[in-house]
Parts: C-alpha cells; sequence; structure tokens
C-alpha cells in the first residue's frame, strides 16, 4: 500500500509530532540521570583519590595502629575508671593553682574502636595555672580528649573562669563481643 504525496506529509508531521513529545517527556529525565552520573563519578573520583592518599601512608598508619594497641588503656569498670579519672584532673587543677566551682560525671556512649569516660569541670583560678593544666591534659599517651572548652574573664582580670570537658579514651575488654 502506497501513500500519496498528502498523506505522506501527515505521516510525516506526527512522526515529528511524536518524537517532540518524546524528547520533551524524556529529554528533562535523560539530562537529569546523566547529571546525577556525573556527579556520582566526581563523589567516587575523589574517594579513590583520598583512599590512595592512605594507602601511599599505610606503613605510618600500620605503626600507629601497633602503638594503639600497646598504649591505650584497657577499660576495667567505666565507675572505677571514672573515679580514678576525676581524682588525677582534681589533683592536677589544684596542682596549678586553680579551684574546681562545679564537676559532673558524664555517661557517654560508647564509640565504634574505643569506650570514652568523662566529665565536666568548672575551674576557676589564674589565666597561666589555666594554660598549665590544659597543656598537661595535651599529652597523646594519656588518651585525653577536650571535645568542649569555654573560657571567660573573671574578676580579678588575670584570672579567668573556664568550663570544660574532659574525655579519656579506653579499648574495650578483650573478652568482650561486638
Amino acid at each position: 500500500m502506497s501513500l500519496n504525496p498528502r498523506e505522506q506529509r501527515l505521516a510525516f508531521g506526527l512522526g515529528a509530532a511524536l518524537l517532540l513529545m518524546l524528547n520533551l517527556l524524556f529529554l528533562p529525565k535523560l539530562i537529569a540521570f546523566n547529571k546525577a552520573g556525573r556527579q556520582k563519578h566526581a563523589e567516587l573520583s575523589a574517594q579513590v583519590a583520598a583512599a590512595s592518599g592512605w594507602l601511599a601512608r599505610r606503613d605510618y598508619w600500620n605503626q600507629r595502629r601497633e602503638w594503639l594497641e600497646k598504649t591505650e588503656p584497657d577499660l576495667q569498670a567505666s565507675r572505677e575508671d571514672s573515679a580514678v579519672q576525676l581524682e588525677q584532673l582534681q589533683q592536677s587543677a589544684r596542682a596549678c593553682g586553680l579551684s574546681i566551682a562545679e564537676v559532673q560525671l558524664l555517661q557517654l556512649a560508647p564509640a565504634e574502636f574505643y569506650q570514652p569516660i568523662g566529665a565536666r569541670l568548672t575551674l576557676k583560678g589564674p589565666w597561666a595555672g589555666l594554660v598549665q593544666f590544659v597543656s598537661g591534659l595535651q599529652n597523646p599517651a594519656m588518651f585525653n580528649v577536650i571535645p568542649r572548652f569555654s573560657i571567660r574573664s573573671d574578676d580579678p582580670p588575670p584570672n579567668v573562669q573556664c568550663e570544660l570537658e574532659v574525655q579519656r579514651w579506653f579499648h574495650f575488654p578483650k573478652e568482650a563481643t561486638r
């Protein structure tokens, strides 16, 4: 069956209109799919670059892991360790000439690779004593972390009032299964 010229023009026009409608419907979806694919590619490329950086320093991270396994203290009993940590913090603060206005033990949820215990302290005293106290906490072998710290001037001016949270990180006990 052959089409006359008028029918051919109508069939061509219908085909062109159908093609145009399909493009209008699916072209935005294809563009969005392409954009999402490019974003995913960029994210994966960034992850590969970051992983390559970590792998390039593999020896360093292996040495660090071995050091952690040898030196990070094991968690014996959370209450005992909290009391010991709190006593050490109080003695250190007094030795630096700071007075302790408030103490609060914290109940902290375990993290993936360590168990934190902590205390929140409000200290008052001379600026130099506070600097000495905080610098004494910043010893990697003690596994202390200061996640919160605020300071304000107190009367007379060289004195300060400081609120800080100190956490100590422990290995989970060897027999604990996670």
